[in-house]
């Protein structure tokens, strides 16, 4: 019985992963526009809490993912680690990132940090029951009517559900150096899916700039996200695409000496060319964009505290965070409304580490 309500409790998120997935195999043009949708959002708590708006202000680990050419203004080692969990523990996220300086450049001119990044998502035991269609369909009209898939539950064919795990990954190997009065980066990444015997692979790149100190205090950053598309071949021979997605980004800062200080305020904009309509919050044509909104407060360097609106300014796209730099260790909270259309609120609690 204990396993029949485990089933139960997961079988929302089971039976929704398992359409997703026909619905890429069956409809690649459609499939294809949320393809890779599992390395959005990035990672770290910090660019949640300030709603994802993090392309112009690249200052932790993190920004291997957000924006890899402000790895040049890095003069220290960092590594940050995150995990999540959604859907009570059904779905596992994990993000590590790391920051390394080097005695070289590739450009001939100041010294460059290298950096690497790995995201994670799991489901593990979502029940596949293909090989039982023939028993479930009791009137032979070669349907499983939805009475007739509840006959799952019975006990003699509980045993013989195959239990099979979804496994999407993303490694990133980053770069970024100054040239001039600008910053230029780029990462190479290698993305592998697999859902059960099914698997994909794809190469993809990444291209970035930022230019500190644009006008006064304002901060210009822009990554040129999957710049050369990324395509994912499947082993059923299926390609799903990756398209180019365009993020400008600005970061102001203002710093209060006499109270010890410092704001923040941030923005970005996702910018796609792959028609998703509704899918963002702007749409016109194939032309869509996703706003991201944050503020950051500082309080002598130790303690922040952090809000934003990401893609949108309903209550569910509402961000808020704190951080707490104790010595060499930076630990931050996030929390997040729906923004990720699941239903369901994120929280996020990351750990860095610098030396």
């Amino acid at each position: 019985m204990q396993r029949i309500r485990n089933w139960r409790r997961r079988q929302g998120t089971n039976v929704f992963v398992l359409l997703v997935c026909v619905a890429l195999w069956a409809s690649p043009a459609e499939g294809a526009k949320f393809a890779g949708a599992f390395m959005e959002n990035g990672g770290g708590a910090r660019a949640l809490g300030m709603g994802g708006a993090f392309t112009a202000v690249g200052s932790d680990a993190s920004t291997t993912f957000w924006n890899p050419a402000a790895l040049g203004q890095f003069d220290r080692h960092e590594i940050m680690l995150m995990h999540a969990e959604r859907f009570g523990d059904l779905v596992d996220r994990d993000f590590l990132a790391g920051v390394v300086p080097l005695n070289m450049s590739l450009f001939g001119e100041q010294t460059g940090s290298l950096g690497f990044t790995v995201i994670r998502l799991g489901i593990d035991d979502i029940p596949f029951t293909e090989h039982l269609a023939d028993e479930l369909d009791s009137d032979g009209d070669g349907i499983v009517s939805d009475p007739e898939a509840f006959e799952i539950l019975r006990p003699e064919l509980q045993d013989r559900i195959r239990y099979k795990s979804d496994q999407e990954l993303a490694a990133m190997l980053s770069y970024g150096e100054w040239r001039g009065d600008w910053l230029l980066g780029g990462t190479l990444k290698v993305i592998h899916q697999s859902v059960g015997d099914y698997s994909s692979i794809g190469i993809g790149a990444d291209l970035a700039a930022m230019r500190p100190g644009l006008w006064g205090n304002l901060d210009f950053g822009l990554k040129l996200q999957d710049i050369t598309t990324t395509y994912l071949s499947w082993s059923t021979s299926h390609t799903e695409v990756i398209y180019p997605t365009v993020v400008p980004g600005f970061a102001y800062h203002v710093s209060m000496p006499s109270t010890a200080v410092d704001l923040v305020l941030a923005s970005s904009f996702e910018c796609r060319f792959e028609n998703r309509g509704e899918a963002d919050q702007w749409s016109a044509g194939s032309f869509s964009c996703n706003s991201h909104w944050g503020a950051e407060l500082g309080f002598s360097q130790k303690v922040f505290v952090r809000a934003g609106f990401d893609s949108g300014f309903e209550t569910e796209n509402v961000t808020a965070g704190a951080g707490l730099l104790l010595g060499p260790m930076m630990v931050d909270y996030a929390y997040a409304g729906d923004v990720l259309d699941i239903d369901e609120v994120t929280h996020r609690i990351s750990l860095a580490v610098r030396w």
